[in-house]
């Protein structure tokens, strides 16, 4: 836990003094805002809290997903797998998840620390975000439909190769 940080009780839930300072700045902003203008106030509100609702469904299943990696895989079963004694094949097997997952990138972070406090290696988890965020073979499809097959495929490797590079970057920086 990091200076300033206080457990709830009861709860792994940390709340640090940041998240107070950026409650704190949302708020002010809000203030401002809508001391501007309340109708455009108004409106980002209600466009915030739809896009809100649409991302939901998506946080509900990455914390469920969670729930069953504790469940289901053992520390010993992550680290196997996406551990540092892994070597490259961590990045490698984290790519290839990240590459087929969809979804807004806010939802894999906890992902992502579920990982890291099972002893996945950085450069895994790195590269899981990256490739999470960069590769889309989901829609790939799509994008070979609007930017043909040519630009897509290039982009598409390309995203992976550089998710698993930065990744090991990562995971050498830290």
């Amino acid at each position: 836990m990091g200076p300033g940080a206080r457990r709830r009780r009861g709860r792994d839930t940390v709340v640090t003094m940041t998240d107070f300072i950026l409650a704190g700045v949302v708020l002010a902003l809000l203030l401002l805002s809508a001391a501007k203008s309340r109708p455009k106030t108004k409106k980002a509100l209600k466009i915030g809290a739809k896009q809100f609702w649409n991302v939901l469904p998506f946080f509900v299943a990455v914390f469920g997903l969670i729930g069953l990696l504790e469940v289901l895989m053992t520390p010993n079963m992550v680290q196997a797998w996406l551990g540092s004694g892994s070597g490259l094949l961590a990045p490698l097997y984290a790519a290839v998840f990240g590459g087929m997952a969809t979804g807004p990138p806010a939802a894999v972070f906890p992902l992502g620390k579920y990982l890291l406090t099972q002893h996945a290696s950085v450069a895994a988890v790195a590269t899981l975000l990256i490739a999470w965020v960069a590769v889309g073979t989901v829609t790939l499809p799509a994008e070979i439909r609007f930017f043909g097959s040519r630009f897509a495929l290039s982009r598409w490797a390309l995203a992976f190769v550089l998710s698993i590079a930065l990744g090991l970057t990562m995971g050498v920086l830290m």
